[in-house]
């Protein structure tokens, strides 16, 4: 799949990793520290009467070779995975910024350098990027416009692997971190207005203080 997701069928491991090693080299433009693997079983179940391809506790109940039938359960699957990676960036994220709220609730300030808030806003925008740029893949694939007869099928996965219920936990992750995003910005503008202002009382102090220089120097001058 375009997003970086392989869905393979009655592979062993050795072929398994070839192909992935090949599409890698081929197609990819960087890969994970550690890759999202879901691993089910499938059976065909052809000969019970009314059956219907399906998935139940992690064994994916087929009802013929249709190439069709494969690639419907393939895009749930795939977007499964995807949806893990970024479920991945996303708690990574908000684990790594944990300390900066509840620091901010203790003392009432960040204990972080204007370059530092910098790096952590500009770190948070590219993985809240990252997530938003791709979230239009966890929608009803275009695939089912033209083979519609086979969305129920999808779906069926897609209910399965609960992937509008994790969009949804991601989505709420995601404007946490865009909250977070929002505060560590404010705290840095606030931390520049301060300085700012610290300039410009010392701006003040020099002038006062080579006023009152002038005036002394005057002063003396009249004494002689």
């Amino acid at each position: 799949f375009m997003y970086g997701s392989m869905v393979l069928w009655n592979f062993d491991s050795r072929m398994e990793l070839q192909l992935i090693k090949e599409a890698s080299n081929d197609f990819s433009r960087g890969t994970l520290d550690e890759p999202e693997v879901d691993d089910f079983l499938y059976v065909y179940d052809a000969n019970k009467p009314d059956a219907k391809p399906h998935i139940h506790k992690d064994v994916i109940h087929l009802t013929s070779s249709d190439v069709m039938e494969k690639l419907a359960v393939a895009f749930g699957l795939a977007q499964s995975a995807k949806l893990g990676v970024f479920e991945r960036v996303t708690e990574a994220t908000i684990q790594n910024t944990r300390e900066i709220p509840e620091q901010l609730a203790q003392s009432g300030k960040i204990s972080l350098s204007r370059k530092e808030i910098s790096m952590r806003v500009g770190q948070l925008f590219v993985d809240r990027s990252s997530v938003n740029l791709h979230s239009d893949m966890l929608d009803t694939p275009d695939f089912f416009w033209e083979d519609d007869e086979w969305e129920p099928l999808y779906q069926r996965t897609a209910k399965y692997l609960e992937i509008e219920k994790r969009v949804n936990v991601l989505n709420h992750r995601l404007d946490i971190i865009k909250d977070l995003f929002d505060m560590l910005a404010s705290e840095m503008h606030a931390k520049h207005a301060t300085n700012l202002e610290v300039i410009v009382i010392v701006l003040i102090l020099i002038e006062v203080i080579f006023q009152i220089l002038e005036l002394m120097q005057m002063g003396w001058l009249h004494g002689d």
